[in-house]
């Protein structure tokens, strides 16, 4: 029989040799001593421990049994704050190793060649384990071992199945509280019941290709065009001398574009963050409403045709839609809006508000903070699924409202304005002792500090060099002060307002 270790305490993990670890802020209330709200152990201050089975149980509260689906990022975040809650996670991956897109051998190959992250890794690091690369801006690979990393420093690989692929996930007709979790390994196709399910499969598989205007003749005119997803991007040098236009603005636009500057014939880039028609030598940054012309030129909303090199390949930057293959849609009363952009009804973006031992984690987009956000969101679940203290209607009426509040109904899931509040949300709602919140608070406002420094030094044009990337960042998160070395050896000190 397994034992959970449940420690009484742990410390931040430093993320460079001049830090200074200070106590975990971000200890699960079972575990700490700290009176908060609920009481001496938070919400769940009801019986004594005890061990049953083997696993740590809360006396009549019976731990659950929960699948979580995926073993990247989001998924080992959820496998850790489960077993930290007294519940006991089962965590299906389909590839070899942990690290989901970050991984050796990925099931999706989504990370290019060159990728180095655009966050800082303060920013991207748990709140209790740094990472060993010197530099704050690290590669993909870099990035996977990290999360290998991860899953052996918290004891997580006894808790995972490799090379396993969820099939189906359904609702058991003599108990709508338990799920039959359905997937094929190498010993074949196996079923197995479970009392919760996790969904952490990430996002970045099916992509969202949007027609551009003038698309269809564009490509009836020449059989040499092309138009590919981002997903398929990989080597810039594929695009020498080729004249290229790319849709989008986020993250994976930028890298392209920059990548491609110096080998591309003509680059345009075409997002919403542009106004008006802007032109740098080859380079072209042009708003929506800009269409493609039967000859390849670029017309664009004014009427006026962009100048440069008609277009022979269209990159969609345009991200990803949502898709859970192994979940019964209709049967859960799910939505996913016309082209498969939101999720609902999620509250909070994470537990299903009619089902809620059905969780997802990882749903939202523009996230400042990933990992940090995935904990937030596992603690969050962990707590739930160990005592709901939300009812069905008050989830109902919270996904109303966000839906009322988005502008679009796609932006539902984009948090990148209030993600450090919603994560602090997150942590009072599921019941964090106050002593240990107070300290969640002081390293969220530190790292906030720094993410908003890298925002300050992102530069204006897509296409620019990215000399933020080359940024060192030193930190001190007890006193809130921290500093970053520029590119040509300045170092600037900052103190985080706590």
């Amino acid at each position: 029989m397994l034992a959970l270790e449940l420690p009484t305490s742990t410390r931040f993990a430093s993320p460079s040799p001049t830090a200074r670890a200070v106590p975990l802020a971000h200890r699960c209330a079972p575990h700490g001593g700290a009176v908060g709200r609920f009481g001496r152990f938070g919400r769940f201050a009801r019986e004594d421990w005890t061990r049953a089975a083997g696993v740590v149980l809360l006396g009549a509260m019976a731990s659950r049994k929960v699948a979580v689906i995926g073993g990247g990022p989001a998924g080992l975040a959820a496998c850790r704050s489960l077993v930290r809650f007294g519940h006991r996670p089962v965590v299906f991956e389909a590839a070899e190793e942990v690290g989901g897109i970050w991984a050796e051998k990925p099931m999706n190959e989504v990370v290019y060649k060159g990728l180095v992250t655009n966050i800082p890794t303060m920013c991207m690091q748990s709140f209790d384990l740094g990472f060993s690369a010197k530099s704050s801006y690290v590669t993909g690979p870099e990035l996977g071992s990290y999360f290998i990393d991860y899953a052996e420093h918290f004891k997580l690989r006894q808790f995972i199945r490799f090379q396993s692929r969820v099939e189906k996930v359904e609702r058991q007709e003599k108990d709508d509280e338990s799920w039959q979790v359905s997937w094929t390994s190498t010993d074949g196709s196996q079923a197995e019941d479970f009392d919760a399910v996790c969904v952490a499969s990430g996002h970045y598989e099916f992509p969202y290709c949007p027609e551009l205007p003038g698309q269809k003749e564009w490509l009836a005119a020449s059989s040499e065009r092309k138009i590919l997803h981002a997903l398929s991007y990989n080597d810039p040098e594929d695009f020498n001398g080729r004249s290229v236009l790319i849709v989008g603005g986020r993250s994976s636009a930028v890298d392209i574009a920059r990548e491609l500057r110096s080998r591309a014939g003509s680059l345009y880039v075409l997002e919403s963050g542009c106004r008006e028609v802007t032109c740098e030598d080859h380079c072209s940054w042009l708003p929506l409403g800009s269409s493609l012309t039967p000859e390849g030129r670029i017309l664009a909303a004014t009427g006026e045709l962009v100048s440069g090199e008609p277009v022979d390949t269209v990159i969609l930057a345009t991200g990803y839609t949502y898709r859970f293959p192994f979940l019964d849609e209709t049967a859960l009363n799910m939505e996913f809006g016309p082209v498969r952009r939101y999720v609902k009804p999620l509250y909070q973006h994470i537990i299903h508000a009619d089902y809620d031992t059905l969780c997802f984690l990882g749903i939202p987009l523009a996230v400042p903070s990933p990992l940090p956000l995935f904990e937030a969101q596992a603690y969050f679940a962990a707590s739930h699924l160990r005592e709901a203290f939300t009812s069905r209607k008050q989830r109902q009426e919270w996904v109303q409202q966000a839906c009322a509040n988005a502008a679009r109904s796609q932006d539902l899931h984009f948090i990148s304005g209030y993600a450090w509040d919603h994560m602090r949300l997150l942590m009072r709602e599921a019941g964090m002792a106050d002593s240990d919140y107070s300290q969640y608070d002081r390293r969220l406002k530190v790292v906030q500090a720094i993410y908003q420094d890298r925002v300050d030094r992102k530069p204006r044009m897509p296409w620019d060099d990215d000399a933020y990337r080359r940024c060192q960042y030193q930190v001190d998160y007890e006193s809130g002060r921290w500093s970053v070395t520029l590119p040509d050896g300045t170092v600037e000190d900052r103190e985080a307002k706590l």
